[in-house]
């Protein structure tokens, strides 16, 4: 079939309504578009063109798959090559000038599914990389590059050579054999065991911008501004600007460094209209005559060129309504109020429309192509190196055909002709679809193909030219992603918010009330966010302001000068927009500036933006649609297909993907968010672009008559332009300026008149230090409590390292503000950022150098570079200032690091109790590399720091102090690492306290130097032993456990008994428990006394019960009127106040007199909460003096506190609690609350909690956290399952798998007569209330089902409270879905949910929608059986739940970030999507259950907690009994242990039925019992071995706690007991 022909076919179908025939055209197109692509585009132009034409105009088809297709078949189109026909590649940055590009590609995810090409030998595959070659005028071609196993041998890497031109560099990993002249396709695997999402990691993309771009230093020139004046009596326009003008500044600019200028507004204006604004275009070839014309512009850009300067000109996508007549067969229309065709005006669909211009229609290549030459007209002619696309983040700006298109005249035939209606002639007014809108956008993240085609063309012809693209709506990924420089305004809309000023998008400024201020800590959520979803090092362009806006004066008030900081240290090329330091605030050509607090829908506010959801990165495997089973024409699609000819076609097709409903067409998806008042309502509740991003993703149609579209009249834009005005606007101006400049205080050092010499320095500070234009950005932490003003970064490249601290608040934003703050900013996130040039030199000594005054620190530490990443950094910070330290290598000599140590030693002594990882110290560090190199090196060590403490004169009475101080730290590295996820050392392998406490009793008993014997004895009896852990709690385990709680301390204290460690539990023995039973303590439990407690009015006696269970010692205490129930009603606030008084003294006078000596004592939230106040104010003298006290918090809503509020009549309640007021009442409080939590985290020697993220929300917003943050090292740790216990539970439901399970759900729940696996089922089980968020999952279902086609299950498990207005709505709602829907939904609100552990194990998702969730426990019991989540990301499930990520394997779930319905859908729509591709889901299931976190693990991390506040070793008796064998067997004769040494075997003959075998002997004077452990080749013998020197040693077993003797060995007696003897030879 002929090109004609074929257009005319394919044009009836598409303008047709045969969803059949649309499909089966598309899969045409793709195999032509294939076929072409093999043949080659040179021989085959016509064909090319055809399918360019074709592909560019179905972007604006009104079914959205196609549309979405379109955008994926345009990639392939540029790209030359098939790689993202099934998937996007993953983008790296790069630029001509970078010496070497490291590619690296992950091939094994660590979680189960391995690859057999992840281990195999690199020689077995290569990369081939596609781009562009040294020849200009050559097509891009593909190479071959040998690869190396990466360092962590779980991948390969390949170093590119230097690249020769910018350019989109494509690769892919494929067999060695592979021939060089064969071109890789998207369905080439490397060897059929790798699953084809292991294939998206083997494929990606460089983008490589122009040589020296992150050198360049922009200047922003609107060409009318530069040299305008005004006559301040008339306000006339004296002088307008002109090219000539701008040649005046050249010099300056090349002086100053500057290079690359933007002329902006150089283009043509309409010549009718004399005050036409600078953007109002009519011919985008053609340079302003009104400016100068050709001529002059040619001069310039000449002179430019000599001396080194871009020239860059404007980009726009709309013209002047006053066109150039190229133009008027391109212009798209719309109906206006009559019905009447008429041009629409050009528009970002999404704020602004300007009246005076008209769009364009960009589904005709033609318009594309256009924009293209025009640019190249001008680079060819006048030599322009650059363009600034105006709105590049609406490009190309495709609106929605209108449905008049397809009317009919009275004849019967159709008004517009079928090229008309193909070409969407008459649009919707502002109805953006086309890229932006399609899920390939939102959800797949393939580029823009319009900005593909404009890079491409430009750095085809011109290699140094720069696309630089202005970017809102929070899309700067996609365009980097497209190759574009973005010119963002975040930063500038951020300050401006802190500032106490709106920055909107089209520059118009207002005051903000001190509520909607953004803040620093939106900054360090900014950039976090963008390393997270950003290709890493993206180029873009800084503005502190641009044309439209005030200048930084008028924008930021005293913050100009932190805009300047900013603008010169953050990464990304300055511009400097011309004036904006000469000292004014405000000019006559930009937009409104209301100097006046004022709300607007169009306000950004990038607190509710940041962070946004998760990766959008989501892929389809060659056989599988995004939504398989879902979309009625998507399965079309796939009859026809397979049903015709194309079968036979090697190639694999893959079906279009459905993502947002087409409007009444063909396909049902998501619901469309249209009507005026639902838009409106968006905005006026929340007023962000959060709301725009979100109805993009929902594919929402703005009308322009909407509050959204504000239309931009002639007059507006007039506004913008340099021209005559009056003398009242000039005096007006003038007096802004001043008010302005007063406000900003001059008298408090901030004079604006000033401030060009604040820009000039930090101009040559940016000139004089290469990091801040080349290096790469990470993001410091920062203390909590200053996270509101302080923002951090470091920048690095190989060479160069610094730190940059800002402190952007003072007075005026509040007295709070007003001194300095000593600050502690944290380094660790450059543990794994830091180039292998720094990390190779951890142990290299630096100091800090201070930029600005070129002095070192005047503290003048040094430390390791190890030290300086792994401690904090304290910063005494001045208001509104800025410091950078350069961190410098100091010299390597004797005295450096005589000194160095010396400052160790004081740092250990001040700073060691808060110190938690030993990298912080250089002498705890030497402990933990020691250990793990060998005993002989640990002995050294320990005689080093010995000698280093003598040395610096510490007393002996606080050396062994400081050393056991440096040994804990040093074996607590192990489980930090393991358990808080800290960043595990690069050089050796972290001891565990096992080995640690092994040498010490190798060396104890054998050591050669008498001294390192001695220090080795001494730390053995300070570091082992911990003593008792004491729990308090309110409910437990099985006797009256309510919630979380009860479970969490159950579990935690058996398998902490289980670790060998003395475990007390001390809990209320309640008249009934939960299931009202009384006497539920059962047998084992005896009442052994009573206790008499003051509890202020009156003495009170409870009666005290006791057993032990599995190892735990459980004391119960009995007084019914206090303990009735579980969390039972006090009934009065006297009661309450009581019952806290009597569990908290209670808990230690029962301690008292059982004589235990708790080494910590674990108070678990409010009820036991005054128990440390009450030991350390003296109420039980010296007895706990020793003990340490811990606050656990497993809630601390104000629910959950234990306040009480008195009446005025009781005043404080002192006679009640009879402690110091203070410890209770806050006396800043508005009313007076007794709060019992803050009496335990003021009295408290530490607190934590059940999440690590939980840990940061109360320390980061709590209203107790200014006492929270007086503990410098809090702890917190998920909660765990007993895995084994309920994998059991599991098999016992009558289901031996998953697919089991479903089948057993299916049936029973929604009438299914067998499985049908393909149908996705999501539960929820737990209780339906407020908190746990069931009504988001509700809320859902309609929409879920409609956009499933059906095909999808939910399953609500749990009882509703009808007495509860949320659950009683909810139960109402359940009720409804389940009529409607009685084979898709299920729930019973009126009934108790018994089957948890099926679904669990059934259910192809968890969903858990929680509003707040401390710790957590459900993700875990989903997590066992296999089964990911999707959950808010808060508290503890922020921590177990991570994001699924198909490129590297890693992740268990899904998360959503905002607590709204669009987030919480599109994390479900991602499930979705995954659960289509059963390769990749098995592999997220397997991920799922390996995650899960069991109770042992919590116990472990918990004992690692409690012994380093204890300053013990946490360690294992048969670990230690393994490392001491070790040790024996390796140690070598280099003077470590005496000579004599021999290894000697004790062995214990196991007759049956043994558990434990310890031994105690004469080797260290009977001081410690060593733990026997199974002969590994024996398995009826204990042992266990050591190095013993020559003598003659007695010793005993004790085997399962009896003394024995070993009839194996002789005897002796000593003292009337008798013992075993062993003689060393």
């Amino acid at each position: 079939m002929g090109g004609a022909s074929r257009y005319d076919k394919w044009v009836q179908t598409f303008v047709g309504k045969n969803e059949a025939a649309i499909a089966e055209a598309m899969a045409e197109i793709e195999v032509e578009l294939l076929s072409v692509q093999r043949a080659g585009y040179a021989s085959h132009a016509e064909r090319v063109s055809l399918l360019e034409t074709m592909l560019v105009c179905l972007l604006g088809h009104r079914v959205d798959n196609i549309r979405e297709r379109a955008v994926v078949l345009l990639n392939v189109l540029y790209d030359g090559h098939d790689l993202q026909l099934t998937d996007s590649l993953t983008v790296q940055i790069a630029s001509v000038d970078v010496n070497q590009f490291l590619i690296s590609v992950p091939l094994s995810s660590g979680h189960g599914a391995s690859s057999s090409t992840a281990k195999a030998d690199p020689s077995s595959v290569k990369i081939k990389v596609f781009g562009p070659t040294a020849d200009l005028y050559a097509p891009p071609k593909w190479v071959d590059v040998p690869v190396e196993r990466t360092k962590d041998g779980n991948g390969v890497q390949c170093a590119l050579p230097a690249f020769s031109r910018p350019g989109f560099y494509d690769w892919a990993l494929v067999p060695a054999s592979m021939s060089s002249t064969r071109v890789p396709s998207s369905t080439d695997s490397l060897d059929p065991a790798v699953a084809a999402f292991d294939h998206r990691r083997c494929r990606g993309r460089v983008i490589v911008q122009p040589a020296g771009v992150r050198d360049e230093y922009l200047f922003e020139a609107p060409v009318d501004q530069v040299g305008a004046s005004w006559d301040e009596s008339t306000g006339a326009l004296q002088d307008l600007g002109n090219f000539d003008r701008i040649l005046e500044i050249l010099p300056d600019l090349k002086m100053k460094g500057v290079t690359g200028v933007y002329v902006m507004g150089a283009l043509e204006r309409p010549v009718d209209d004399p005050d036409a604004a600078p953007f109002n275009v009519a011919d985008r070839a053609s340079v302003c005559s009104k400016v100068g014309g050709e001529k002059m512009f040619a001069h310039l850009t000449s002179e430019m060129r000599s001396l080194g300067l871009k020239p860059i000109i404007d980009g726009f996508d709309r013209v002047s309504r006053g066109f150039h007549r190229k133009y008027r067969k391109f212009v798209v229309d719309t109906l206006n109020q009559r019905g009447v065709p008429t041009p629409h005006p050009g528009t970002d669909a999404r704020e602004n429309q300007w009246s005076d211009s008209v769009l364009l229609n960009y589904r005709r290549v033609e318009v594309w192509d256009l924009l293209v030459q025009e640019l190249k007209v001008l680079a060819r002619k006048y030599g322009v190196r650059g363009v600034r696309l105006d709105n590049a983040q609406s490009y190309p700006l495709i609106l929605a055909e209108d449905p008049s298109l397809y009317r009919r005249d009275p004849d019967g035939e159709m008004h517009y002709s079928m090229d008309e209606i193909f070409f969407g002639q008459i649009v919707k007014p502002n109805a953006e679809c086309a890229y932006w809108t399609t899920g390939a956008c939102l959800d797949l993240n393939y580029p823009n193909p319009f900005l593909i085609k404009v890079v491409r063309e430009m750095w085809n012809e011109f290699p140094n030219f720069l696309v630089i693209g202005e970017s809102h709506f929070h899309r700067e990924i996609e365009l980097v992603q497209s190759g574009l420089i973005v010119h963002s305004f975040r930063v500038a809309q951020i300050l401006a918010s802190l500032s106490g000023r709106t920055l909107r998008r089209d520059g118009s400024v207002a005051r903000i009330p001190m509520s909607k201020r953004s803040t620093a800590r939106t900054l360090t959520k900014l950039y976090k966010n963008e390393r997270d979803y950003m290709p890493k090092d993206p180029v873009m362009v800084q503005s502190s302001c641009f044309h439209t806006t005030p200048y930084p004066g008028g924008l930021y008030g005293r913050k100009a000068w932190m805009a300047v900081d900013l603008l010169y240290f953050l990464p990304g090329i300055p511009m400097l927009l011309f004036g904006e330091d000469k000292g004014q605030s405000v000019r006559l050509n930009m937009m409104s500036y209301a100097n006046h607090e004022e709300t607007s829908a169009y306000d950004v506010n990038y607190d509710l933006l940041l962070p946004k959801s998760p990766p959008k990165k989501a892929a389809t495997p060659a056989n599988a649609s995004p939504t398989d089973g879902v979309s009625a024409l998507a399965t079309g699609m796939r009859k026809v297909m397979s049903a015709s000819n194309l079968a036979n076609s090697p190639l694999s097709l893959t079906p279009v993907a459905q993502l947002v409903a087409s409007e009444g067409g063909a396909g049902k998806g998501m619901r469309r968010v249209s009507s005026k008042g639902q838009i409106a309502g968006k905005l006026s509740t929340r007023g962000s672009v959060q709301d725009l991003k979100a109805m993009s993703r929902t594919g929402s149609v703005t009308d322009f008559k909407s509050p959204l579209i504000r239309n931009r009249s002639k007059d507006d834009l007039k506004g913008m332009a340099v021209r005559s005005t009056t003398a009242t606007d000039v005096a007006n101006l003038s007096m802004l300026n001043k008010q302005l400049y007063e406000e900003i205080g001059p008298h408090a050092g901030f004079d604006l008149t000033r401030i060009k010499g604040h820009y000039d320095h930090r101009e040559l500070i940016r000139h004089e230090y290469p990091v801040f234009s080349k290096g790469s950005f990470c993001v410091l932490g920062v203390e909590p409590l200053y996270r509101e003003q302080i923002f951090a970064f470091a920048r690095f490249t190989h060479t160069q390292f610094v730190i940059v601290v800002m402190n952007l608040k003072d007075v005026q934003d509040g007295e709070a503000f007003k001194e300095a703050k000593d600050v502690s900013i944290f380094l660790q996130p450059l543990a794994d950022s830091l180039p292998d040039s720094y990390t190779s030199r951890m142990n290299h000594l630096f100091s800090l150098k201070d930029v600005f005054t070129g002095e070192k620190r005047a503290d003048g530490h040094l430390f390791t570079l190890e030290e300086l990443i792994f401690r904090r950094m304290n910063l005494m910070m001045e208001p509104l200032h800025t410091c950078i330290f350069e961190v410098c290598e100091a010299d390597s000599s004797a005295e450096t690091s005589a000194l160095h140590l010396k400052q160790c030693v004081h740092r250990l002594h001040a700073e060691g109790g808060d110190m938690k990882d030993p990298r912080e110290n250089t002498i705890s560090a030497l402990f933990a590399r020691s250990a793990a190199k060998g005993m002989s090196s640990f002995a050294a060590a320990l005689l080093q720091v010995d000698t280093m403490l003598r040395e610096n004169h510490i007393p002996d009475d606080e050396l062994d102090t400081f050393l056991q101080l440096a040994l804990q730290r040093a074996s607590g590295l192990y489980y930090n690492v393991i358990y808080e996820g800290i960043e595990a050392p690069r050089d050796f392998e972290p001891p565990k306290g096992d080995r640690i406490i092994a040498y010490l009793l190798q060396l104890a008993y054998a050591a050669r130097e008498p001294r390192v014997k001695t220090l080795a004895s001494n730390m053995l009896k300070r570091c082992q032993n911990i003593g008792p852990l004491v729990f308090v709690c309110p409910e437990y385990g099985r006797f009256s456990t309510a919630g979380g709680l009860g479970v969490m301390v159950d579990e935690l204290t058996k398998d902490l008994a289980d670790l060998g460690l003395e475990i007390y539990v001390i809990s209320p023995y309640y008249t009934v428990n939960r299931k009202n039973q009384t006497g539920y303590l059962g047998p084992g439990f005896n009442w052994t006394r009573n206790l008499d407690i003051n509890v202020g009015t009156h003495v009170v006696t409870v009666g005290v019960w006791e057993g032990k269970e599995e190892g735990v010692n459980m004391i119960f205490l009995e007084r019914g009127d206090f303990f009735p129930k579980v969390y039972a009603d006090a009934g009065s606030q006297e009661k309450h106040l009581q019952s806290i008084v009597l569990m908290s003294l209670a808990s230690l006078e029962v301690m008292c007199h059982k004589a235990v000596q708790p080494a910590v004592f674990v108070t678990n939230d409010w009820m036991p909460s005054m128990a440390a106040a009450y030991a350390k104010q003296g109420f039980f003298g010296s007895y706990f003096d020793d003990t340490t006290f811990f606050h656990l918090i497993h809630n601390l809503g104000s629910d959950y506190e234990g306040r009480c509020y008195p009446s005025p009549q009781q005043g404080d309640m002192s006679m009640i609690h009879r402690l110091p007021t203070h410890l209770l009442i806050d006396p800043w409080w508005a009313q007076t609350v007794v709060n019992p939590s803050r009496c335990a985290l003021m009295c408290s020697d530490s607190w934590g909690t059940v999440s690590p993220s939980y840990l940061r929300e109360l320390k980061e917003s709590h209203a107790l956290k200014h006492i929270m943050l007086q503990c410098r090292a809090p702890f917190g740790y998920p909660n765990g399952i007993r895995q084994a216990h309920r994998e059991q539970l599991l098999l016992s439901k009558g289901a031996e798998n998953h697919t089991a399970a479903k089948r057993i759900l299916q049936q029973k729940y929604f009438g299914f007569r067998d499985l049908d696996d393909s149908i996705p089922l999501f539960a929820f089980v737990g209780r339906v209330t407020s908190q746990k968020g069931v009504h988001m999952i509700l809320n859902a279902v309609d929409e879920l089902i409609q956009f499933t086609g059906g095909r999808l299950m939910v399953l609500v498990g749990g009882p509703a409270t009808w007495s509860d207005p949320y659950s009683a709505g909810c139960a109402r709602h359940m009720q409804d879905l389940r009529n409607r829907h009685h084979d898709r939904f299920w729930a019973d609100p009126d009934a108790f949910f018994l089957d948890g552990p099926l679904v669990n194990l059934g259910a192809d998702f968890g969903v858990m929608p929680s509003l707040f969730e401390p710790g957590g426990i459900v993700q875990q019991e989903f997590f066992v059986a296999g089964t990911p989540v999707v959950a808010f990301k808060t508290g503890g499930l922020k921590d177990t739940v991570h994001e699924w990520n198909p490129e590297t394997g890693d992740g268990n779930g899904f998360l959503f970030d905002g607590y709204n319905h669009n987030d919480f859908m599109w994390a479900m729509k991602r499930a979705l999507r995954t659960f289509s591709r059963r390769a990749e889901y098995e592999e997220l299931r397997q991920n799922a259950y390996d995650s899960t976190i069991d109770v042992s693990q919590v116990a472990w991390a918990w004992s690692s907690e409690f012994h380093r506040l204890r300053g013990a070793i946490f360690a294992i008796p048969k670990g230690i009994a393994t490392e001491l064998g070790e040790a024996a067997a390796t140690a070598v004769d280099d003077g470590t242990l005496e000579s004599s040494a021999k290894v000697v075997t004790f062995e214990w003959k196991n007759a049956g039925g043994v558990n434990r075998v310890e031994m105690k002997g004469s080797f260290d004077n009977w001081q410690r019992s060593s733990s026997l452990v199974q002969d590994p080749s024996d398995d009826s013998k204990f042992i266990i071995s050591m190095r013993l020197p020559r003598g003659t040693y007695q010793f005993k077993f004790r085997v399962d706690g009896q003394w024995l003797l070993n009839d194996k060995y002789e005897r002796a007696s000593s003292n009337g007991m008798e013992n075993n003897v062993f003689t060393v030879e």
